[in-house]
């Protein structure tokens, strides 16, 4: 079944049928006097047993305002039914309610990796691993959401979609100051991986490393065709570009294969040199290397790659030598492919993906509380630390009255709708029973003395002795920074109210806010 449409409005809405089977559909673009250009190739779920009166579940969006007053051509192995729900839009619609409060989902659609962080004229940019025609993994694409806070965000329109050269897998961002590419000093770059292979447009490619460009601040990239990186592995990718000051060049970390990684040097970000590759311990993907503020003073260099594993170490620019064995930025495997912020001065700040299954809402996955990182000495070396932004605190308002109960020795709390809940305890040294929370539902404990953290019965080794924590509830999220961060938990509740009841006896502190 194939279909003209002539652009009228900006946006072009596909219908989108959650559970039933993806079938491909391609768009074409035809110039005056020429053949048709294909542009666009997705994996759609298409119920196609419907010959009229076509329901869907979902629209998804793509921007074709350069498209205006042309004509584009839709086919696929799709109903006539589905061709007659194919609709222009004049804007993009916001989000439905029920979702976390300061955790980024999608509007709808399935999301995972955060990618090109960047932050730009007091605007936080949150690029991200997009499927917006599913609410399962499929067709990568870099959907767009903005911030001024860290914690509250906007999607915009999605960035980039797949194309013959591959689906587009993750990367980075840094602004172009030094006038490189032939572009302007404010042009924002972006670093990906063009996944060759992943689709059938691009069959028989491999992976390579690509570059787009943006001169409005962010809300269009422009891809740049020939790879500034060829393939050295066949599936190389998640590019993470730097400028390293101390050695005068431009830095790229980059998985290879299996437990390998790869630097990369540039003096003018089209062409790379090799200067190391190395191997740790069951590290893959995503990497990023960050030189942290230390507590007691000084700096060390961590290497980070996708499951939160993070080996400090020593980096000159060229070659990253660890200095002893892999440490666990989590407790659990929840949090995934973490990337720090470009841009921001005087601190480094991370945004993980959380692994969420969908629980019959119409996306799936969000992105973790961005947090600050540093590190400190201890007698084993340097650890890893990491503390919510200090937003989070800025935008705290206490609990009122109506909000917070004390009654028979307990404490319940509830904040206001559409509200992410804060709470902060300091366990009595002398209480060597289980701390017992309930939780949206969940029963929740720690025990200080074998440093067993539970949530409904599944135990995690977190460590003994800890007297502060701070918890952080949205929706169905609970994260837990463990003495300042010297651990982070994140896990999955039962339900998505927010709140909160606790045994007063255990706490000698407690503060409760809603953000």
């Amino acid at each position: 079944m194939e279909k003209i449409y002539r652009i009228t409005e900006e946006y072009l809405y596909l219908p989108v049928c959650v559970g039933k089977e993806e079938r491909k559909v391609e768009i074409f673009l035809r110039e005056e006097g020429a053949d048709w250009e294909k542009l666009f190739e997705f994996m759609v779920p298409v119920d196609g047993e419907v010959e009229k009166g076509y329901a869907c579940d979902f629209y998804a969006e793509i921007p074709v305002r350069q498209y205006l007053g042309r004509e584009l051509l839709i086919c696929g192995d799709v109903p006539q039914a589905y061709m007659e729900k194919v609709k222009p839009a004049p804007k993009r619609r916001g989000m439905s309610q029920g979702r976390p409060a300061i955790h980024f989902t999608a509007d709808t659609g399935w999301i995972n990796d955060p990618n090109g962080l960047i932050y730009e004229g007091g605007i936080y940019h949150l690029y991200f691993q997009y499927n917006p025609f599913n609410i399962a993994w499929n067709n990568m694409s870099w959907g767009h959401a903005v911030s001024r806070d860290l914690l509250h965000w906007k999607q915009e329109d999605t960035v980039m979609f797949p194309d013959g050269s591959g689906t587009i897998f993750s990367g980075s961002a840094i602004a172009n100051d030094r006038g490189l590419l032939g572009l302007p000093r404010d042009a924002m770059l972006f670093f990906y991986t063009a996944a060759g292979g992943s689709n059938e447009w691009s069959r028989g490619q491999y992976f390579t490393q690509k570059i787009a460009y943006s001169l409005d601040g962010g809300s269009t990239l422009t891809k740049i065709a020939e790879p500034c990186l060829p393939t050295v592995c066949p599936e190389n990718r998640d590019p993470k570009v730097y400028w390293h000051e101390e050695s005068q060049a431009y830095v790229m970390a980059l998985w290879l294969e299996e437990n390998a990684f790869g630097i990369f040097r540039s003096q003018d970000l089209r062409h790379w040199e090799q200067s190391d590759r190395f191997t740790l311990e069951g590290a893959w993907e995503c990497p990023d290397l960050l030189c942290l503020d230390c507590e007691e003073g000084g700096k060390c260099w961590f290497f980070w790659a996708a499951d939160g594993f993070c080996f400090p170490g020593a980096f000159d620019g060229y070659h990253f030598r660890p200095y002893g064995g892999r440490q666990q930025a989590y407790v659990n495997n929840v949090p995934y492919a973490a990337q720090t912020y470009f841009g921001i001065k005087g601190r480094v700040v991370s945004i993980p993906w959380l692994r969420m299954e969908n629980d019959g809402r119409l996306f799936s996955g969000a992105c973790g509380i961005p947090v600050e990182l540093s590190c400190k000495r201890t007698q084993e070396g340097y650890t890893l630390v990491q503390k919510p932004v200090r937003e989070l605190t800025e935008q705290r308002v206490r609990l009122g009255k109506d909000s917070v109960i004390y009654g028979d020795g307990r404490i319940v709390c509830r904040p206001g709708a559409g509200k992410a809940l804060v709470f902060e305890t300091r366990v009595r040294e002398d209480n060597r029973d289980n701390c017992i929370w309930e939780i949206n539902a969940s029963k929740v404990s720690y025990d200080p003395g074998s440093g067993q953290f539970a949530v409904d019965g599944e135990h995690f080794p977190v460590g003994c002795g800890y007297g502060e924590m701070t918890f952080i509830v949205d929706d169905r999220i609970l994260e837990v920074f463990f003495d300042g961060g010297v651990r982070l938990g994140t896990f999955l509740l039962r339900e998505r109210e927010v709140r909160l009841e606790t045994e007063s006896r255990f706490l000698a502190e407690y503060g409760a806010y809603e953000v």
